[in-house]
């Protein structure tokens, strides 16, 4: 954001850190992966590598392994160490579990989380002391795997090469790969129990958290697992035998009829299909609403032809309103809620398209208010945001709702007011009607309510007028920042003028008075 005229090379840069967001929508993508591997059927040993390798991926510097308890539950076997040498893996596997062996084979002993820190001191490592500093490794935090029932089925490990100690973010990270393996290692046992039968397919998919579920050709439910019930509020029965557009939203049912009708074309092409991924609103029996990551694979018979479609379904509304959140702090102005610079300037691009088919004048007004340092000055930059969120208010009391009122930072607001008329000067009578509207709204007094810890609010009063540039434009006559820069020294007019003044920009002057108005009080001016 400029600075201003006075400093003609001076900018205000703001930043905001998103690293929280952004990590969260690269782990999720990495979920999704591993889910999808887990639809496709993918063996356990593979699944377990790409867990593996995918969080070593996002945390440069850990080192992941994955051991499995075996069948008499007595010790510890290998289920995937990509990225640990093979001396070291070689003599973990097999390992007893008991009380004080290491951190995983006490992990899956006590069921308790284990952290240790630094192994060349934990006394849980003094039997495998000096193997792990054969293999550089300096601490080991291991998390137990459980199945549903709540059994430890094995344990997630995240190695170091230095002493560490695990953050909030750190131990979310090994619950949430736990989880992941918990699933992965629930599949696999119960596909060694019942790989040919109906049982293993419900086994399979009715303890996991996302919703698994199976549609005819037409995309009839004719399964659906408990977790629809659980994220959703629907029993099966209420959801098998209906087609799937009836638990969607008008807007999930377009996403869909897209995603179908793409998948179609590429079939007529001679092209097989094979998982789809895309995301849809859907409603709850409660009326809510949620976002679904949909993965859907398509059955074919002996032929080739589509008989219908399976897939994992996992709720991801967290995750979209976050995205939902960086869209907003990308266009709108964090204090006010206003649109920032950024989307103003894309709203008055399109409206200065309307006006030249119309062909309709449009204007920018520009608001500086008159008297805020003072008042930040004296009470503070929260009384300021105060006052600054009124002003908000008022601003957008005057206009309609195809206009656009913005915030550009400080005490500067810009208003964008489209179709008024294509008569120059009748454009300006109406440019001035709404400008001295928005002059006497902004110069009424302001009451602050001002929080004190303990004791009840006070208020206080502050006045503040307006200094109001405007500057018509109607078509591509003159560019956005030339409007926006006319705006801008018409306002500085009014402010030379004396303050509380309205002045207009018509390309031509550098300012001048708009058409003749009434003074409401012993301030204004226009």
């Amino acid at each position: 954001m400029p600075l201003g005229p006075d400093i003609e090379r001076g900018v205000v840069i703001t930043h905001s850190d998103i690293t929280a967001v952004k990590r969260a929508e690269q782990y999720e993508q990495f979920r999704g992966r591993i889910l999808q591997l887990l639809a496709e059927g993918e063996p356990l040993h593979g699944i377990l590598e790409a867990l593996a390798q995918g969080v070593e991926e996002l945390n440069p510097g850990m080192l992941c392994s994955i051991l499995l308890v075996d069948n008499d539950g007595q010790r510890l076997t290998t289920g995937a160490a990509p990225s640990l040498p093979d001396s070291f893996n070689a003599a973990v596997n097999g390992m007893k579990i008991r009380a004080a062996a290491g951190s995983c084979g006490t992990a899956a002993f006590t069921g308790q989380r284990v952290i240790v820190e630094d192994i060349a001191t934990h006394p849980y490592w003094e039997r495998a002391r000096e193997l792990a500093a054969s293999a550089g490794l300096r601490s080991c935090w291991s998390e137990p795997v459980r199945s549903s029932p709540g059994k430890v089925i094995g344990t997630f490990a995240i190695y170091h090469r230095h002493p560490h100690s695990p953050s909030a973010a750190h131990i979310e990270l090994i619950e949430q790969s736990a989880r992941l393996a918990s699933i992965a290692i629930e599949r696999n046992l119960a596909a060694e129990r019942l790989r040919t039968s109906e049982a293993h397919y419900r086994l399979l998919t009715e303890n996991v958290a996302d919703i698994v579920w199976r549609q005819d050709r037409d995309h009839y439910f004719t399964y659906i697992s408990p977790a629809d019930e659980r994220l959703r509020g629907y029993k099966a029965e209420q959801v098998i035998g209906r087609h799937v557009t009836e638990v969607l939203t008008a807007e999930g049912i377009a996403i869909l009829k897209e995603k179908q009708a793409l998948r179609a074309e590429t079939e007529r092409r001679g092209v097989r299909t094979g998982i789809t991924r895309f995301e849809l609103p859907q409603r709850c029996q409660d009326g809510s609403l949620i976002w679904l990551e949909v993965l859907s694979t398509p059955e074919r018979d002996a032929q080739g032809t589509i008989i219908g479609y399976h897939g994992v379904s996992r709720e991801i509304t967290e995750r979209k309103y976050a995205e939902d959140q960086v869209r907003k702090l990308a266009f709108h102005d964090p204090l006010t809620a206003l649109p920032n610079r950024r989307l103003l300037n894309d709203r008055l691009q399109q409206t200065m398209a309307a006006s030249g088919r119309a062909p309709c004048h449009g204007a920018v007004m520009f608001v500086d208010l008159d008297n805020f340092k003072p008042l930040n000055d004296a009470h503070g930059h929260v009384i300021g945001d105060l006052l600054l969120v009124e002003a908000a208010g008022r601003l957008k009391s005057c206009v309609r709702e195809v206009d656009t009122v913005a915030r550009f930072g400080g005490d500067e607001f810009v208003v964008m007011i489209s179709e008024l008329a294509a008569d120059k000067y009748a454009s300006m009578e109406k440019a001035a009607i709404i400008a001295e509207k928005i002059r006497v709204a902004l110069r009424e007094p302001y009451r602050l309510s001002i929080p004190s810890a303990g004791q009840c609010a006070t208020t206080l009063t502050h006045r503040c007028s307006a200094s109001i540039g405007v500057a018509l434009f109607i078509g591509h006559q003159a560019t956005q920042d030339e409007i926006l820069q006319r705006a801008d020294a018409a306002m500085y007019e009014a402010k030379q003028a004396g303050r509380n003044f309205i002045r207009f920009h018509d390309g031509e002057q550098r300012g001048r008075e708009p058409p003749a108005q009434q003074r409401d009080d012993g301030g204004s001016r226009v």
